[in-house]
């Protein structure tokens, strides 16, 4: 009868009354078999792991001799500024604003903190974006208040649509908005928020006419506030008064552009002493 090893070993251990298994199972029992495998996934882990570390290290030298070549290599240090945006303010004025080390290392200059002095010194200046062009250019984009007004006091000042009060005007800057004449900046400094109801009233009018009705807007030479008459608005043309009152202002402007147009094209604007809208169903 043909036995096979393990049938074999099976029939001998029995027959000298000992348990006797096959080597190969005893082999797998112990993981022997098993041990080439896992072994060599071991060192291949190993192995990745240390390449891993060899790459970061190599990335990290050639990382820190880059930037000394930069610092030390003059072909990276700063030779041009370029400026966008600036209408209200001059390149000098952004510049000195600015204190760029002109010749520095570009990699010195902090384009965080070069903002910020930018944001401090020009009030022009709403926000502000600073970036570096290698190997020796700064990129400053400037983004203005938009004025929306003119006050006069002792001067010309800008004004935008928040009520921030901005520099003295000159010609240079344009003078082609509504001029407030009754508002008195003694305490306020450029850069500033207004804090006066009536101005802030009125800023916010001027704004939201601008936007709906960019025509009528333009043909308003000044305005001025007060607690009896509310708002006043002086026309461009012919310098006729417009009393508006507080309320529905952008609702009696729809009406004034309607009135307005008519007297023109009628030829009866000159002769109109003041147009009151202050009450309704006029």
């Amino acid at each position: 009868m043909n036995q096979s090893p393990g049938e074999a070993g099976q029939c001998c251990g029995m027959w000298l009354g000992l348990r006797v298994q096959p080597v190969w199972c005893l082999y797998r029992k112990s993981g022997i078999i098993n041990r080439p495998s896992s072994f060599q996934a071991e060192r291949s882990e190993k192995m990745f792991t240390g390449k891993n570390i060899f790459v970061l290290t190599s990335a990290i030298l050639i990382f820190l001799h880059v930037s000394v070549w930069i610092q030390d290599n003059h072909a990276f240090s700063v030779r041009e500024i370029r400026i966008a945006g600036a209408s209200l303010v001059t390149d000098e004025e952004v510049l000195t604003a600015a204190k760029i080390d002109i010749s520095s290392p570009i990699m010195e200059a902090n384009v965080e903190t070069i903002r910020k002095r930018l944001l401090r010194g020009l009030p022009q200046v709403m926000d502000v974006r600073v970036s570096r062009i290698f190997p020796s250019t700064i990129r400053i984009e400037l983004i203005e208040r938009d004025p929306i007004a003119i006050i006069l006091d002792n001067g010309i000042w800008g004004v935008d649509s928040d009520g921030v009060l901005l520099p003295r005007f000159s010609a240079r800057h344009g003078l082609d908005y509504p001029v407030i004449t009754n508002i008195r900046l003694q305490k306020y400094v450029p850069g500033e928020k207004v804090d006066d109801t009536g101005l802030t009233s009125l800023v916010r009018f001027l704004g939201e006419l601008r936007t709906l009705n960019p025509a009528l807007y333009s043909r308003i030479s000044e305005v001025t506030i007060d607690d009896m008459i509310g708002v006043r608005l002086i026309m461009l043309d012919y310098n006729v008064p417009v009393l508006m009152g507080h309320e529905r202002l952008l609702k009696k402007c729809k009406d004034l552009e309607i009135a307005w147009d008519f007297l023109l094209n009628s030829r009866k604007a000159a002769s109109i002493k003041y147009l009151d809208l202050r009450y309704r169903d006029q």
